[in-house]
């Protein structure tokens, strides 16, 4: 990997942006690297969550705007806003929980990113922004859709139409992200959550997350409870429940 450092302990997979020269915008090499890093924990058992960050000061600044910029019109920048986005559909429908480490700006497409995850936890000084709109274009990721879906639709929309910039804690204040904490505590108060989740058995995990796939596909609640009777009923009785149940009752 050339655009990204891979790190992984305790079960959890921490993928670090590394072009701090250009604040970590996203090229399509990175993409490409991500891809690769998220398809292979979503396959590794040994992976129970997902932590991203950026090397440096900023967490993303966007898009490759110098590899970007060189495509004019709808035919050449659909290809490329495709691919970036599919790249954010990966980290939103990843069957591991993926965790948004925001240590430092994050404005347009970073902010995209941030909230294609399931999880946000931010430093005190992170700014975040859909600043797009300023830029005589729109979000183009999928991140101005996701933001409609995570926020009131007057929160949202008030956002993306004034492209405004928020500090942390005006972010923490209208849901956009969990969590704000002093830079020094940051990573460890994200690796604390992160390995929390990791702690868990992977079935159990995968089997919720399973239950927000079936949410956000739009499935009704009554077939969605009768898809979790179901799954738990195959859980059901393994030997680890039944060991642990037996305990209890011994108490």
């Amino acid at each position: 990997m050339e655009t990204i450092r891979v790190e992984k302990n305790e079960g959890v997979t921490t993928i670090t942006f590394a072009r701090p020269k250009v604040h970590n915008a996203i090229s399509l090499e990175m993409a490409d690297e991500l891809l690769q890093a998220i398809g292979e924990c979503a396959a590794d058992p040994a992976c129970k969550a997902i932590i991203f960050t950026g090397e440096g000061d900023s967490f993303v600044s966007g898009g490759d705007l110098a590899q970007f910029i060189a495509a004019r019109g709808r035919e050449q920048a659909l290809p490329i806003l495709g691919k970036i986005a599919s790249l954010l559909n990966a980290v939103a429908n990843c069957p591991k929980p993926t965790i948004a480490m925001i240590n430092g700006h994050t404005i347009g497409g970073g902010s995209e990113f941030a909230i294609s995850c399931h999880f946000r936890y931010a430093s005190e000084t992170a700014k975040l922004g859909f600043v797009q709109i300023g830029l005589h274009i729109t979000s183009g990721w999928g991140g101005g859709s996701r933001l409609l879906d995570k926020l009131p639709e007057s929160e949202a929309l008030a956002l993306l139409l004034t492209g405004k910039k928020l500090s942390a804690g005006e972010a923490l204040r209208v849901g956009l992200v969990d969590r704000v904490f002093p830079p020094d505590r940051l990573r460890e108060e994200t690796e604390a959550f992160a390995k929390a989740i990791a702690a868990q058995p992977l079935s159990g995990i995968e089997a919720y997350m399973r239950m927000l796939s079936w949410k956000r596909a739009g499935i009704p609640l009554a077939e969605r409870i009768e898809r979790e009777v179901s799954q738990c009923s195959d859980l059901w009785g393994n030997e680890e429940q039944v060991r642990l149940v037996e305990k209890f009752l011994q108490k």
